[in-house]
């Protein structure tokens, strides 16, 4: 009489755990965390962006022109969520080069928020805040009045920037 052993041998259970490990890693690949997490952190630099150039827009428009701070053309400023620091200098991405540059050049748009035409001043997601005021985005007008606000940081080398 032949005893029938009940279980599974170690070649089988060898194969279905290089079967299962083989359908992790094809899931893993796939699903790209860190792509979703840089695509999520751009779509809110582009919500910030525009929020901050349509609160501006809004502002200058509901004030026949007056600008909510002085600026002046040519100057690329970093953005500031509270009074600029005085005499500090950070490194300020300067519009579509993306390389940064030493400036002092600080821009509060405290009034666009005190005045209602944005909630609060929006900091970049990923960007490291020195003296709690910096807010990773930069503002620059040219001499027609137009304006740009961008982003220092991005995901895979896609520039973040908007022109109202």
């Amino acid at each position: 009489m032949q005893i029938k052993q009940k279980g599974f041998t170690l070649i089988e259970l060898i194969i279905v755990i290089a079967i299962i490990a083989l359908l992790a890693a094809a899931t893993f690949v796939a699903v790209n965390p860190a792509k979703r997490i840089g695509d999520a952190n751009n779509a809110q630099r582009w919500a910030d962006i525009s929020a901050i150039a349509d609160a501006w827009q809004t502002y200058t428009a509901d004030n026949s022109g007056t600008t909510a701070t002085t600026v002046t053309n040519g100057v690329t400023y970093s953005i500031t969520s509270s009074t600029p620091p005085s005499g500090a200098a950070v490194n300020v991405c300067q519009g579509n080069t993306g390389n940064p540059t030493t400036t002092s050049a600080f821009v509060s748009l405290v009034a666009l928020r005190t005045s209602g035409y944005i909630g609060q001043i929006p900091s970049d997601p990923t960007y490291v805040v020195g003296d709690g005021r910096n807010t990773g985005y930069y503002f620059y007008t040219d001499s027609t009045g137009a304006v740009k606000v961008g982003s220092c940081e991005t995901y895979n080398t896609q520039n973040v920037e908007v022109v109202r």
